[in-house]
């Protein structure tokens, strides 16, 4: 078993039900809703008697997942997917905005000594076939275009030390959901994939996930070693992760520290 706090708030759209964001301090998880960029435009009726029952059946879904996370019970996980999206969450935001908050309140667990590492490596389990189950649900309804090749591309990372990976799993979901290419690499090939000629005139953000504060030392001479890349082959660089999200690591010159997904500045 695993506690939830009392602090941290994931805020959807009362509206069509797409999940916006995190709001600080990111302690833990309860759910507000707001409005989206688009329906703000619309102005809905958040009184609505309709716009009530949603909200409150996302909030019901979202506590009987993490209930479901708790017993390592994948029989029921199924049917709460289903339910989400038949109150309209797009198979993404139940990836973003449930899966990856529940993966963070597994690290602040096992940070406080709350969880063991067999407890940590069955939710892990739990989490990973979730995430296969709601990536068939994406690629069933996927309706985003592809985007122009000179748009860019996200090549995605753990950094050396970090074994997690289910959190940049679903990062890579989430950015091909909206029609970016992405590229999964290693410590061993970033260096080799950022020179690679067909990439090296367009735009390249280089996305690592750190965990623990002990892989700073790591992450810094990696990035070292990409900032000194011929100018076409140097990226964008983000750090994200659980030790972001914590505070934990440094600010590096030349590179930006994203808590969530909102601050890559993507819809």
């Amino acid at each position: 078993m695993w506690p939830l706090g009392s602090q941290s708030v994931l805020k959807w759209c009362a509206h069509c039900q797409q999940f916006i964001g995190e709001m600080r301090p990111y302690a833990d998880f309860s759910i507000t809703h707001g409005l989206c960029r688009k329906c703000s435009g619309e102005q809905p009726d958040l009184l609505s008697g309709d716009e009530y029952a949603h909200a409150v059946a996302l909030r019901d879904i979202f506590q009987a997942l993490f209930a479901a996370g708790r017993r390592s019970d994948f029989d029921a996980a199924g049917p709460l997917v289903d339910n989400a999206i038949a109150v309209h969450c797009r198979p993404v935001d139940i990836l973003i905005g449930m899966i990856a908050p529940m993966l963070y309140e597994i690290g602040n667990a096992w940070e406080r000594g709350t969880l063991t590492v067999a407890g940590e490596h069955e939710f892990t389990a739990f989490a990973e076939r979730v995430v296969d189950l709601v990536e068939a649900k994406m690629r069933q309804a996927w309706s985003q275009p592809a985007r122009h090749a000179g748009d860019g591309c996200y090549l995605l990372m753990n950094a050396p030390g970090n074994i997690h990976v289910v959190g940049i799993r679903i990062l890579g979901l989430w950015l091909q959901n909206q029609g970016w290419r992405t590229r999964h690499v290693d410590d061993l090939t970033v260096l080799d994939v950022l020179s690679e000629p067909a990439i090296a005139g367009e735009p390249k953000t280089l996305l690592v996930s750190i965990a623990l504060r002990e892989q700073c030392d790591a992450v810094a001479s990696l990035i070292e070693r990409v900032q000194a890349l011929p100018a076409p082959s140097r990226p964008n660089i983000f750090l994200g992760g659980y030790a972001v999200k914590t505070h934990l690591v440094p600010r590096i010159p030349g590179v930006k520290l994203a808590a969530d997904i909102s601050a890559l500045g993507l819809d």
